[in-house]
């Protein structure tokens, strides 16, 4: 039997209980909406690190939303050049919640200091589920379509196209070069001797 201090009781057990049983229930949303983009990095995460509130997990599932909106992404980046997508996991975390706040209106329940806290997983979860939302359901103010998407959902969505053959091959070569920018800088600190 564990020993617990006398301040708990059975309701506040049973409520902790609950908390628990809440929070597996959004992370196990957030997992079929990763799923739904494409999101096959598992591997590089344990458990603990998405109930713990590890930075670098939920830095990887942002990434793995946005690179499931591609066309979103790519707008965004040409229309914020201090849009970062492949810094650290704290410059992705203020650039997309500034994001989220100048395109969306949405302010995020914790700052970037907090985000860099190994905790907090439930509002990370909650972010990064309203940010899932929020980059499929709609427009970004500055009049960029949605476009193109990985989401499989959203390929036979009745959603209308809004942006034209031409600018879709100009957002697609700007993500591709970002992207192929974000992959050399990869490499360069995987070579990179560590003392």
């Amino acid at each position: 039997m564990h020993l617990l201090p006398y301040f708990y009781s059975e309701y506040s057990l049973r409520m902790l209980g609950d908390a628990i049983t809440v929070n597996k229930i959004v992370f196990s949303i957030l997992q079929q909406k990763l799923h739904a983009v494409g999101f096959d990095a598992w591997d590089t995460i344990s458990e603990a690190d998405v109930y713990s509130g590890h930075p670098h997990c939920y830095a990887l599932f942002m990434r793995s939303i946005l690179y499931g909106f591609p066309d979103v992404a790519a707008a965004l980046l040409r229309k914020y050049p201090w849009f970062c997508i492949g810094g650290g996991d704290e410059a992705l975390a203020s650039s997309v919640f500034r994001i989220l706040f100048q395109e969306y209106g949405y302010k995020p329940k914790i700052n970037t200091l907090q985000f860099r806290a190994k905790k907090f997983a439930h509002l990370k979860a909650n972010i990064c589920l309203d940010m899932f939302d929020l980059l499929k359901q709609s427009i970004p103010r500055g009049g960029y379509g949605r476009g193109k998407t990985n989401y499989k959902a959203g390929r036979n969505s009745s959603l209308p196209q809004y942006a034209s053959r031409g600018t879709m091959d100009d957002v697609g070569k700007l993500l591709d070069l970002r992207l192929s920018n974000l992959e050399n800088r990869r490499r360069t600190l995987n070579h990179t001797v560590r003392g």
